[in-house]
């Protein structure tokens, strides 16, 4: 019975916080109503069940402590309910007998501890959110998307961790990460959807980023990651030769973790051309004389970038190229990979000439696509990139990598 009760109260409450009567503007005799539905009170309409008069005593136990009124159908008390009324005299009662806080309370507490943090952070994506989330508060908008205004514990351990996260500069994998500030193995792991979908809102560099494509822009990661290398390249690690790259034409995998760890690539001086490629079975493909291909998988990190910039000091005389798929993604990729390396990327058939050639193979852009591809208009682009995201948009087309033919 006691479930019963804490279900409609429950509901009646919910009802009561989302009206205008919890802020005293109501301007009608409008009341809180818990109707008596099959989709509300599903056991209350099976002839088979039980419940029906553990149902009927539940809501007259109520309707003795001043909780609700019934309203029986065709006014026949003790025959079928049609619904239950909120008391709106008694409801500091009902928050009581649930042990529940009001949520106008329960959001000027949040809003205490979100200005606590603001006032002591100094991470931009973090601020940036507390910012957000204290003018939606403030403006009476939800915010349950992100925070549990019932639960000030778990609003606590989410800033915090956003804000570990933002300020951290040593390596971790995912799980000592969690070891290190949570002294559990497991409990980072059910944080990081979150974490993350507020890093792609808050910074706009990190759109279209996995999660673990931005754990590894603040250097913590899931596993080692490789980049895929082929080319005339010889590799050293703590001072010995390692690996002569020439010797494997289909390149090999090397594992790319902390600064210190990762290796000494000696390119040979014979390479004018450096590609970066996006896609695995494009990498394998790819060949070009005099040159050296790296496959990043995807978007780079902190570590990927650190090679590719040991590679820039050693041929800065050659010419850089970035070869991805014909879409947001792919442009996301390369603007980010320009920024933060400072290398001179240019595009690799990534051309308009080159979407005509193989538009049989093109895919519709999606709505998203097209809210992404708009976003890149607005930002600082060569001509070439430009014209081409205006194309891809009018014709609303996009190319995956692996459809173009390589006839190198």
């Amino acid at each position: 019975m006691q479930s019963i009760e804490n279900k409609i109260l429950n509901d009646l409450l919910d009802k009561y916080e989302n009206s205008k009567l919890s802020r005293g503007e109501n301007q009608r005799a409008v009341h809180i109503v818990f109707p008596f539905k099959k989709s509300t009170m599903p056991k209350y309409f099976d002839e088979s069940s039980l419940e029906i008069e553990i149902i009927h005593a539940a809501a007259e136990q109520m309707e003795r402590e001043g909780l609700v009124t019934i309203v029986w159908k065709n006014q026949k008390p003790g025959y079928i309910i049609e619904k239950l009324v909120l008391c709106e005299a008694h409801v500091e009662e009902a928050y009581e007998k649930l042990g529940r806080k009001p949520k106008r309370e329960a959001e000027e507490r949040t809003k205490q501890i979100l200005e606590q943090f603001s006032g002591k952070t100094q991470g931009e994506v973090t601020r940036s959110f507390l910012s957000r989330m204290i003018m939606r508060l403030e403006r009476e908008q939800s915010v349950k998307e992100y925070l549990d205004i019932m639960d000030h514990r778990k609003t606590e351990q989410l800033i915090d961790t956003l804000d570990k996260v933002e300020r951290n500069r040593k390596e971790y994998y995912i799980r000592e990460f969690s070891m290190e500030h949570f002294h559990d193995s497991k409990v980072f792991e059910t944080l990081i959807p979150k974490i993350c979908k507020i890093f792609r809102e808050e910074n706009e560099e990190l759109t279209g980023f996995e999660n673990e494509e931005i754990l590894a822009e603040y250097q913590i990661y899931k596993t080692p990651g490789y980049v895929y290398i082929k080319g005339n390249v010889q590799i050293y690690s703590a001072g010995k030769q390692a690996a002569d790259i020439s010797a494997f034409p289909e390149g090999i995998a090397v594992a790319v973790g902390s600064e210190e760890d990762t290796p000494d690539i000696c390119p040979d001086q014979t390479i004018d051309k450096v590609f970066t490629i996006e896609n695995l079975t494009s990498f394998y493909r790819f060949k070009e004389e005099h040159s050296l291909v790296i496959y990043l998988g995807g978007y780079h990190n902190h570590s990927r970038r650190n090679l590719l910039m040991q590679i820039y000091q050693k041929l800065p005389d050659a010419q850089y190229y970035h070869f991805g798929d014909l879409d947001a993604g792919g442009f996301y990729i390369l603007e980010h990979l320009k920024r933060k390396t400072g290398i001179p990327f240019q595009m690799f058939q990534m051309d308009i000439e080159t979407l005509k050639k193989y538009e049989d193979y093109a895919k519709p852009l999606t709505e998203n696509d097209k809210k992404r591809l708009m976003q890149l208009e607005k930002m600082e682009l060569p001509d070439e990139e430009r014209k081409l995201i205006t194309y891809m948009l009018q014709k609303g087309i996009k190319l995956e990598q692996e459809c173009i033919s390589e006839s190198q």
